[in-house]
């Protein structure tokens, strides 16, 4: 959920249409049961004056939500995939598991546990473990670079099992390939007194354990990650509602007047996403400003990553309904919530993007809804992800019209709100309000111009 340089996210090239999967919902499809369920993430971590290390312990309560007994589960420690499986030393370790055991680790992003005995429906459990992250120097969603430590997706989480099985997907450093649940998470970080660190979450305690540190609880609900950044950071607060929304930055690297700026466009994206697509349902939002030099900025429950610049704050924004709120499979539906931020980000600054010419396709295999197994393979048309689906979603509410089409995007949302949608369900949503507000419309039709499915 990068947002992508112009560059690539305008990619386009010739007309080539290629064969196409016409959508056939099923009306009587059961509940998808995701498991582990339930989860809550505990975690205690320390760390050195500039943020690089971090050690300490974490725990992972859940429930076996499926008939079948559980007896093994997978942890995905994702940021590992960032400096690249194979090397010498994993950037993140787990260790000293008690409630479980390691049998394999399947990569360095996967690893194997077995309980010790099968977990009934119903029943709950606890694995803990001794956590340590150490953050790569690097300008990125997951590195340390000119002096501010940005953690993103460095707690291990548990992957899910779903109506597919499990999901060992790779990680892809062009997109994401998270997939994970809303859960609850309590992480304690102890610092010395003069770090900042903006997480996921609100604090909620503070205490002195030793003269010069402090050690602070932050706790979050609802949420299907934990991030946070460490720097010697400035920070301005305003609000939007009664959503308190901080942007913090090195003055240093970002001047006073470009972070009020940022907040500005923070507070306005607040307003207009709450209002149009559903009120933001966390007492908190920060921004923790960057300079990337390859991406624009990266999302995570509550807290953002970004650039300062308006269009960058927008889109990672978006993504707080658009990956945060209504879930999604990122590795193998990675448009559900790229294309929708794209198109979404517009609204708070110039307007609703209504309408849009035909999209230019370069290969016969080229999809919107492609994974990122396909856009791994073909880097140069990731641009589709973006700014394609985008470009289906104008014409969506060109042919709708802008109110009705963001009441139907606002109903989707509450569907799926704090759950998972599938490309298959966003389309049902659709062809349902085609057939009340445009009888007769071939939706399927619809569907295979824009290689939806």
């Amino acid at each position: 959920m990068r947002r992508l340089p112009r560059r690539l996210a305008g990619l386009t090239a010739s007309v080539m249409l290629g064969a196409t999967l016409i959508h056939m919902p099923s009306a009587s499809a059961a509940p998808i049961i995701r498991n582990p369920g339930e989860p809550f993430y505990e975690v205690e971590l320390s760390t050195g004056g500039q943020g690089h290390v971090w050690t300490g312990t974490q725990s992972i309560s859940f429930t076996n939500l499926e008939p079948a007994p559980l007896s093994t589960l997978y942890l995905r420690v994702w940021s590992n995939g960032v400096v690249g499986c194979g090397g010498s030393q994993d950037s993140i370790t787990v260790s000293a598991m008690q409630g479980g055991s390691f049998t394999e680790a399947l990569d360095c992003t996967e690893l194997e546990v077995a309980l010790p005995s099968p977990l009934a429906q119903g029943e709950r459990t606890t694995i803990s473990f001794d956590l340590r992250i150490e953050v790569p120097e690097r300008n990125d969603r997951f590195g340390y670079h000119n002096g501010l430590a940005l953690v993103g997706t460095a707690i291990p989480t548990l992957e899910v099992h779903d109506d597919d099985g499990w999901h060992p997907d790779p990680f892809i450093d062009l997109g994401e390939s998270f997939y994970s649940i809303a859960g609850r998470y309590r992480v304690t970080l102890e610092t010395p007194v003069a770090l900042d660190t903006p997480t996921t979450g609100i604090a909620v305690s503070r205490a002195t354990p030793s003269p010069g540190r402090i050690s602070t609880t932050y706790v979050a609900r609802d949420v299907r990650d934990f991030a946070w950044a460490a720097g010697h950071l400035k920070r301005l607060v305003g609000h939007s509602r009664d959503v308190r929304v901080a942007v913090s930055y090195q003055p240093s690297v970002i001047s006073h007047e470009r972070a009020a700026r940022a907040l500005h466009y923070a507070e306005r994206s607040m307003h207009t996403f709450s209002r149009s697509f559903g009120r933001f349902p966390y007492p908190e939002m920060d921004v923790v400003l960057a300079g990337f030099a390859t991406f624009g900025g990266m999302e995570y429950p509550t807290i953002i990553f970004s650039n300062p610049d308006r269009a960058t704050v927008s889109h990672e924004m978006a993504h707080q309904w658009w990956y945060g709120i209504v879930g999604d499979d990122e590795f193998a539906e990675p448009w559900l919530d790229e294309s929708f931020a794209t198109w979404s980000e517009g609204l708070p600054f110039w307007g609703p993007w209504v309408g849009c010419g035909p999209y230019l396709f370069a290969r016969d295999d080229e999809r919107i809804s492609n994974d990122m197994t396909y856009w791994a393979t073909h880097p140069n048309l990731y641009g589709t992800v973006y700014g394609g689906g985008a470009c289906m979603l104008a014409e969506l509410a060109s042919q709708f019209g802008i109110k009705r089409f963001t009441a139907i995007l606002r109903r989707y949302a509450d569907h799926h709100w704090l759950g998972v949608a599938r490309t298959a369900e966003f389309q049902t949503a659709i062809e349902k309000a085609a057939a009340t507000h445009m009888p007769g419309r071939n939706m399927a039709r619809f569907w295979e111009r824009w290689r939806v499915g």
